[in-house]
């Protein structure tokens, strides 16, 4: 009785002198992981029906179809079977994904976590393994975590399925320029055969469901190419859930002077 008392004492006491902040903007909010209203406005959230390959919006369906692939997608299939996001780059959107990945702000994963285990429920239910696209050694010594490994971490253990976690089943070989400024074939080329199976963990996956784990999806080059060593170790099926997806890039966006504000400023991607 006496602890729990103390117990409520001390949380209102370090709400009134550390209360807490907004991950996009640091305004105060009433509660800790959540956004203040004025960012909730300007995230544009992924909802209705998607695109079952790359998880971009299709407005012109009433309900998300299995199997129905946007132009985007048939002009150019990705690797991998199907994909969710949660938000479309842009906005507060941007704000989450830059800060995470180049401003040591993990506080912000508990959100995306959860936001990431309601979007891709399915996906998650279905698969036999969760494995995050790996850094390379180099870049997360200088990050002190991989984003999607952390992001991968939150949102299995939001949706009841910590177990199939897998993040050291791929690797980075060898580190990669930045993806900004290249088009769709630069992207493909810069991420070949940069990343491959783990040694001995080909074993893992061999039958079973992967579901691969990303912060963003510009082209999906580097989804496609994780995607591409998972099946070469005979996976089953390869799906996809990322916290943001870019409008659908066109070789010509991605090389226009938009890129600055709706391409990710990436180092691997």
């Amino acid at each position: 009785m006496l602890a729990s008392a103390l117990g409520r004492i001390a949380g209102a006491v370090g709400g009134a002198l550390f209360p807490p902040l907004c991950p996009a903007c640091r305004a105060e909010t009433a509660e800790a992981h959540t956004l203040c209203p004025a960012c909730w406005r300007d995230t544009q959230f992924v909802a209705g029906a998607v695109c079952d390959c790359c998880g971009r919006p299709a407005p012109g369906l009433p309900t998300t179809e299995p199997g129905f692939r946007c132009d985007e997608c048939l002009r150019h299939p990705p690797g991998w079977d199907r994909a969710r996001g949660v938000l479309v780059y842009g906005g507060t959107g941007r704000r989450l994904v830059l800060g995470l990945k180049h401003g040591d702000r993990l506080d912000m994963v508990p959100m995306l976590g959860r936001w990431a285990a309601r979007a891709g429920a399915e996906l998650i239910a279905s698969a036999d393994l969760a494995v995050p696209v790996p850094l390379h050694w180099t870049r997360r010594l200088g990050r002190r975590f991989n984003q999607s490994a952390e992001i991968a971490r939150a949102a299995l253990a939001a949706a009841g399925r910590p177990e199939i976690h897998a993040p050291d089943l791929l690797r980075r070989a060898r580190r990669t320029a930045s993806q900004d400024g290249r088009d769709r074939d630069g992207r493909a080329g810069n991420v070949a055969g940069a990343i491959t199976m783990a040694p001995d963990m080909a074993g893992r996956v061999a039958g079973r469901r992967v579901l691969l784990v990303d912060d963003v999806m510009t082209t999906g080059a580097t989804l496609s190419a994780a995607a591409a060593v998972l099946r070469g170790a005979g996976a089953s099926g390869v799906d996809a859930i990322v916290i943001a997806l870019v409008p659908a890039p066109r070789d010509d966006y991605l090389r226009a002077g938009l890129r600055s504000e709706h391409t990710p400023r990436e180092s691997e991607a």
